[in-house]
């Protein structure tokens, strides 16, 4: 407060509510007064002037402006002061716990949940992609033999689309042995869920017969496919076959008599003998039973610093008898990315990488499903005050 005549003076203090903008709507009784003004004491010339506002006076989270008017004992001010705003806020607890330096870190593998949000770094092309005869694509397409004389061929059709936002659950059909223990991917229902580590896609896939076009007979499987990033300079595809319904009567026998795994340059899947299925990969009328084989990839790790980008595929052939007494089987082929669900094509990307020649000591390869976001983990009780700050400003993918 500044007087001309350098007197101590008085200022009379009144409040509004406000817009947005700043703009007084209603005015606030700030005591029982007939005006609802509150007056300050005395105070010098240069000197501040302070009021204290009864406690209820003013709500929590509003807008505010006030304005002023000065006494020096004998004159009032002419005019009010321009408006200031304010705002009443509820202050920070900042009372923090003792730390506990002793306390373990979490088990970050633990805190990776799965689900089907496909997240792609920013800014980081990696090392492009060798030469493939195909690729993902992101519409699914039907997959078929070309018609006999007759106009009858066999197709395995678009898969059913994944449900978005539902929780996995322990399914009664799914083989065990293709999920490893990983109870997230043992599922009955069509999903696509991914860790950083394993990622997990089960699909409903018809068998059709069809004449001219109109499908006469209908076969429905559940494949999965379960890949695990569960070595330094190896991983592992886990893939189960089984009918989702009983086989109809219209086909003699579904047989998957062939298999190819696909990778880039790099990259090499130890392809398996038919011994090697766990449950016999064919099927006749009423059959329920579950076929399941292991296959392992492995990666180039010679290259020190050099990371690679890595999307495994498979080619599955099947010969598909029907029950009208035709002797030779028709023949057509399944390939894993050409039935992509819209949308999660690129959550089975790996990217693995090697140490820097100059990395620590101990450092070791190892690969990661690049577009799905990791859950980070930070030890709180040793270190309250940042889970305090984390807490404030918490983001999606972070576990304290």
């Amino acid at each position: 407060m500044t007087d001309p005549d350098g007197d101590k003076a008085n200022l009379t203090f009144e409040v509004w509510t406000s817009d947005a903008a700043g703009k007084p709507v209603t005015k606030v009784k700030l005591n029982d007064s007939t005006y609802g003004v509150i007056v300050s004491p005395y105070v010098a010339s240069g000197g501040t002037a302070k009021v204290d506002v009864p406690a209820g006076k003013l709500a929590l989270n509003t807008n505010y402006v006030f304005r002023t008017n000065a006494y020096d004992g004998s004159l009032y001010e002419t005019a009010w002061s321009p408006w200031a705003k304010f705002r009443v806020e509820l202050p920070v607890d900042l009372t923090l716990p003792t730390p506990n330096y002793a306390s373990p870190n979490p088990n970050h593998f633990a805190a990776q949940k799965p689900h089907y949000y496909q997240t792609k770094p920013l800014g980081q092309a990696g090392t492009p992609l060798s030469a493939r005869s195909t690729s993902a694509a992101k519409d699914a397409v039907e997959q078929c033999s070309k018609p006999d004389a007759d106009g009858r061929q066999v197709c395995f059709g678009k898969s059913t689309p994944a449900p978005k936002g539902k929780a996995p659950h322990a399914s009664e059909k799914a083989g065990a042995a293709a999920t490893a223990g990983v109870e997230w991917c043992n599922t009955n229902f069509e999903s696509i869920l991914a860790t950083r580590f394993i990622q997990c896609d089960v699909r409903t896939v018809p068998v059709i017969i069809r004449m001219d076009g109109v499908p006469q007979a209908v076969a429905n499987f559940m494949f999965l496919r379960m890949l695990e990033l569960d070595g330094q300079n190896t991983f592992t595809e886990h893939l189960t076959i089984e009918p989702a319904q009983q086989i109809p009567p219209a086909f003699r026998e579904i047989n998957f008599v062939g298999w190819n795994h696909l990778c880039e340059t790099s990259c090499t899947p130890q392809e398996q003998p038919v011994t090697a299925w766990k449950g016999k990969p064919w099927w006749v009328p009423g059959e329920m039973h579950s076929a399941t084989l292991t296959t392992p990839f492995s990666w180039d790790t010679s290259l020190a610093g050099t990371d690679y980008r890595f999307k495994p595929d498979i080619q599955i052939d099947a010969n598909i008898l029907p029950a009208d007494g035709k002797i030779r089987p028709f023949k057509t082929g399944y390939q894993w990315s050409l039935d992509y669900d819209g949308g999660a094509e690129d959550l089975d990307r790996i990217r693995c990488d090697t140490p820097a020649a100059d990395a620590p000591a101990g450092s070791v390869p190892g690969c990661v499903f690049v577009n799905v976001a990791p859950t980070y983990t930070f030890n709180a009780k040793a270190f309250p005050h940042v889970a305090d700050s984390e807490g404030h400003g918490q983001a999606p993918g972070f576990d304290g």
